[in-house]
């Protein structure tokens, strides 16, 4: 099994995007590359009636909501960049960016609280109350 390290620190936090807005889609892209997601995918998110979002990708619809971390959590984008030859060689992740936020999308299904993210959110909490020290009265 391999060693995975995590930098952070002031050297490689980019403090300029301390909040990042972070989405999650429903498809894999194949490219590890900068895209100009502000151009051509956050300037045609619309609001729904019910308060999601709406948006397409390559004409296929989206639907998403934007969710907030549990208090006292913070989400990190981490960048790898140098990827290793095999999986037995030490990895090194970076911080880049942190977020409070977070928008998941589905393809053409209203978001809801059975999608895996909300659900991943709401397990915080269950295992908050799970570890949490029990105080006699």
């Amino acid at each position: 099994m391999a060693t995975i390290h995590i930098n952070c620190g002031k050297g490689n936090l980019n403090c300029s995007n301390k909040n990042s807005n972070v989405q999650s889609v429903p498809f894999k892209i194949l490219a590890d590359a900068s895209a100009n997601v502000d151009k051509y995918f956050n300037k045609c998110i619309k609001t729904t009636e019910n308060g999601h979002s709406k948006a397409s990708f390559r004409g296929l619809p989206l639907l998403g909501k934007n969710v907030r971390l549990p208090e006292g959590y913070l989400g990190v984008v981490l960048h790898e960049s140098l990827k290793p030859h095999d999986e037995k060689s030490e990895r090194n992740f970076y911080v880049t960016n942190e977020f409070s936020n977070i928008n998941f999308w589905n393809w053409d299904k209203d978001p809801s609280d059975n999608d895996s993210i909300t659900q991943a959110l709401q397990w915080l909490d269950v295992a908050n109350a799970l570890h949490s020290p029990i105080i006699e009265e």
